[in-house]
């Protein structure tokens, strides 16, 4: 786990440094023999030094967002009723909108200042309470990771009872 958060390799590559540092770990503290002992520390110590490089010189901490992203639904001064469901589009640098995730791009929703799960799907569904609300979306690489500069959209949205809930939208 922690390595996948922190780090930008491919997952076999974060089972491999995870299982290196869990694993020479036990062995420092189950077995008896000093070599194994000795092995385990070693392997342990590996791991963790392979995982704080691969924070380290992440690329995903140095490269630029494919794109913008936008919140296109529900549209910026509507009011809207609850539950909606987001409709979270990246901007090409040409203009045209695309859906904003993929396999190698999610988005970390935030809202009210609290950070929802970050996701992989760009239709997001939402249930809050009647009152404004400030979303914001980031895009983010798997590993969790904002990219420089981060592709960050806010917008305040109004819920208001009895209205038509916003639904899915397209890009």
């Amino acid at each position: 786990m922690i390595a996948h958060i922190v780090s930008s390799l491919p997952l076999p590559l974060q089972w491999a440094l995870a299982l290196l540092i869990f694993g020479g770990g036990l062995l420092v503290f189950v077995v008896r023999r000093s070599a194994l002992r000795i092995a385990g520390g070693v392997a342990a110590i590996c791991g963790a030094c392979g995982l704080a490089a691969s924070w380290v010189f992440s690329p995903a901490l140095l490269v630029p967002a494919p794109y913008a992203v936008r919140v296109v639904s529900p549209a910026p001064g509507v009011e809207v009723g609850a539950p909606l469901t987001l409709t979270v589009c990246g901007v090409t640098a040409a203009g045209r909108l695309v859906p904003a995730t993929s396999s190698q791009y999610y988005l970390a929703v935030i809202l009210d200042g609290v950070q929802a799960p970050t996701v992989d799907v760009w239709h997001v569904p939402v249930d809050l309470a009647a009152g404004r609300h400030t979303i914001e979306v980031e895009l983010v690489s798997p590993s969790h990771q904002s990219f420089n500069p981060p592709a960050t959209f806010r917008e305040t949205i109004t819920v208001v009872p009895g209205a038509t809930p916003a639904g899915p939208g397209s890009c």
